[in-house]
């Protein structure tokens, strides 16, 4: 920027502070202290002084600089974030991030959700085992094959892979 285009107006102060003075020469001194942020009005001397040391900036531009040093903070961190979820196994993926994993289930349970039915003779649970993805499990708990156990959507849900396998199929055996 060039010194001899800024002109007087309103400025915001970035440095700790400044002493603006306000009595004339040969009176006795008094000033009015600003502090860091503080939006004042400028002569262009003052100015073209305060611009040249750094010491003010335009009116937001301390805020509009914290703003995007945030944006770039929170796209680094969700860039971070994503290659963490790139690196887990699926099934972890999906608990941790559902909207991540393409629902592919190992195991399709027989009766989707929403099929209506029981499970067919000698395949209890849909088909599923301990080891089924997450979302078969929820697919599961929604559909009417879960009977008396039968679960909303929003409370499959809450519930990991291995609490749904838990209530329909029992405590884990050792």
């Amino acid at each position: 920027m060039d010194l001899n285009d800024i002109k007087g107006g309103k400025y915001q102060l970035v440095s700790p502070r400044w002493d603006q003075i306000t009595s004339k020469p040969g009176e006795p001194l008094d000033f009015t202290r600003h502090r860091r942020g503080d939006v004042i009005e400028l002569n262009a001397e003052d100015a073209k002084r305060l611009v040249a040391a750094g010491a003010v900036v335009k009116p937001g531009q301390l805020e509009k600089s914290r703003a995007e040093q945030a944006r770039e903070i929170a796209e680094r961190a969700q860039r971070e974030y994503e290659a963490v979820l790139a690196g887990l196994p699926e099934d972890v993926r999906a608990e941790i991030a559902p909207g991540t994993v393409s629902h592919v289930p190992e195991n399709p349970p027989a009766n989707p959700a929403g099929a209506g039915g029981t499970p067919p003779e000698g395949q209890p649970f849909g088909g599923l085992n301990r080891g089924s993805g997450t979302d078969a499990w929820r697919d599961f708990a929604v559909s009417e094959a879960a009977a008396d156990k039968r679960l909303t959507q929003e409370a499959a849900g809450e519930m990991s892979r291995d609490q749904l396998a838990e209530l329909f199929m029992g405590p884990k055996e050792s």
